[in-house]
């Protein structure tokens, strides 16, 4: 015959369980804090449902491009990865940036509008450029290879 557990022996049963789970969360969140970032190479877009967002590309070798469909490309430029998803940005007409990265996607400071704009990360195209018949002149460094 089996004999039933009292109020104090289902007590540290509960609590040793809670413990469990509370320890493997804790350790399920710390290194998802302290896993490195995705890598910055790719496309972002702050509205890409019907193509009417900003675009911002990132080569991975240091270049980057801000453009939308309608108005072609806006900036041009240089990146320089300040460590840690910090990232300083410089047009070809001298206009700075600063990007803050998460795992979603990158922030986009910009001084000169005193604006802060979020462009997640298009997961669908990964690492691929997105430039499709934008009016105007595009950077050498996007065009498709021949």
């Amino acid at each position: 015959m089996r004999q039933k557990l009292t109020a104090s022996q289902w007590t540290i049963l509960v609590l040793g369980a809670g413990l469990m789970i509370s320890l493997i969360a804790n350790v399920y969140l710390f290194q998802q804090r302290h896993a490195p970032l995705p890598h910055l190479r790719g496309t972002y877009c702050t509205d890409a449902s019907m193509g009417l967002g900003t675009y911002l590309i990132f080569d991975g070798q240091g270049r980057f491009c801000r453009y939308t469909q309608t108005e072609g490309v806006l900036d041009d430029g240089t990146c320089e990865d300040l460590g840690e998803g910090r990232y300083a940005l410089c047009s070809e007409e001298g206009r700075g940036f600063g990007v803050v990265q998460n795992r979603d996607g990158v922030y986009l400071f910009d001084g000169e509008e005193n604006d802060v704009s979020f462009f997640p990360k298009l997961k669908e195209f990964g690492d691929a450029y997105m430039l499709v018949g934008i009016p105007g002149e595009y950077p050498d460094w996007l065009r498709p290879p021949a």
